[in-house]
């Protein structure tokens, strides 16, 4: 009888020993829109992704990598496609979670599918960390939540003091609608261009509206406006976008980081000269490390160069990764663990990846032009203007001596 019980004992504990083997493997779940309206953002999402898993698997990294990243042993990325529907993206998390026993999801690309996400979440106690979510007070709502993308409090904010104080325009014509996205950036706007400094909206014309077009063009016509504000999606703002150029407006265009994919402006084309955005502070055209390296890899990888999402998506897995090297075993609580305070020295692309005790990051956006398709800082385009001028005054004082 004891011999029995020790037996049964003994394959009790091997059956323990096999199923915690079995739930201790690292699984990342990959939840983007690759399809439906926000479709864009995910495939630029995906695109960094699959980057920075490439180069996880070679023996020798970027020369650039601040600390060698490669993939733990039966490291495995499952995949969902959210549909760009917040439901679906809920449902994708759970079945993932449930029948692939993933640890740790890149997930909620947009603010929407990111709220969605949170019930399940929490209900599931798994980690999310996504690249590119916005939404006000998001990370706050459950400690399961962290996001490499600022908060749209920081883009409304840093919008509202650059028209006004940089391009000292005090009066704006605002294009908005209703959507989470533009929810999260509008009041910080008005609270910083209008409260704080007193600048004036002259009208808010909703995009999702009938006939906005024509009450576009009488407020135009009216009140001589010279600076018009953008808040939405790509799509939206395109569309605003061709309908002031349309009408030969010559005042200064604000939008939001959301145009800065890079499908939609090559769709633009000549209509996105001079568009001005606040976005993160990730510079494509930077000549340091880790940048350089990245956009050259991208670029020979792609044959385009890397917007804001794409940078993203490339931070968040290279991160995803690391986390799941330091996460001893892999389970929710050294995650969490992990990305609380393993990656002091973590430096992306999009810069040091650090979080607040909410699980933001601690990143603020910087102004940015759009200028013969280049995406450049605001503040490097006018040194560059200020260095062409200059060699324009000598050329004509040397030809004229």
């Amino acid at each position: 009888m004891v011999r029995r019980v020790g037996l049964a004992i003994v394959l009790m504990l091997g059956l323990v020993g096999v199923l915690a083997g079995c739930s201790s493997k690292p699984v990342v779940g990959v939840l983007l829109p690759t399809t439906g309206a926000a479709a864009s953002y995910g495939e630029s999402i995906e695109s960094g992704i699959r980057l920075a898993l490439s180069v996880a698997r070679e023996p020798k990294q970027l020369p650039s990598d601040s600390k060698t990243i490669q993939l733990p042993p039966e490291f495995e990325v499952v995949w969902a496609d959210t549909g760009s529907d917040p439901e679906r993206a809920a449902a994708e998390l759970r079945r993932m979670v449930e029948e692939r026993e993933v640890k740790i999801v890149i997930g909620g690309a947009t603010s929407a599918e990111a709220l969605a996400l949170i019930p399940e979440l929490d209900d599931l106690e798994i980690v999310c960390l996504s690249p590119s979510a916005s939404a006000p007070g998001l990370a706050r709502r459950s400690r399961m939540m962290f996001r490499i993308y600022p908060s749209d409090e920081l883009e409304g904010h840093t919008a509202g003091k650059f028209l006004y104080e940089k391009l000292r325009q005090h009066r704006v014509l605002l294009f908005t609608g209703d959507t989470e996205y533009i929810r999260g950036i509008e009041p910080e706007f008005l609270k910083q261009y209008q409260e704080a400094l007193g600048g004036t909206v002259v009208d808010r014309i909703s995009v999702d509206e009938d006939g906005w077009q024509q009450r576009a063009v009488s407020v135009l016509a009216r009140d001589g406006v010279m600076a018009a504000y953008a808040i939405g999606y790509a799509e939206e703002i395109l569309e605003v976008l061709r309908f002031l150029r349309e009408r030969r407006f010559a005042g200064r265009i604000v939008t939001t980081s959301a145009f800065y994919n890079s499908r939609v402006i090559r769709e633009a084309g000549d209509a996105a000269e001079g568009i001005l955005l606040p976005l993160p502070p990730f510079d494509r055209t930077s000549e340091k490390e880790p940048v350089l390296s990245f956009v050259n890899r991208y670029m020979d990888t792609y044959q385009r160069a890397p917007d804001v999402f794409a940078a993203h998506g490339y931070d968040a897995m290279r991160l995803t990764i690391h986390t799941m090297n330091v996460a001893k075993p892999p389970v929710t609580s050294e995650i969490l663990k992990a990305l609380r305070y393993g990656g002091t020295e973590f430096i992306g692309v999009t810069g040091p990846i650090l979080f607040d005790d909410y699980g933001d990051v601690k990143h603020y956006p910087k102004m940015f032009i759009i200028k013969e398709g280049q995406v450049l800082t605001y503040q490097r385009y006018l040194e560059t203007e200020r260095k062409r001028i200059l060699n324009q005054v000598q050329e004509l004082l040397t030809g004229g001596g």
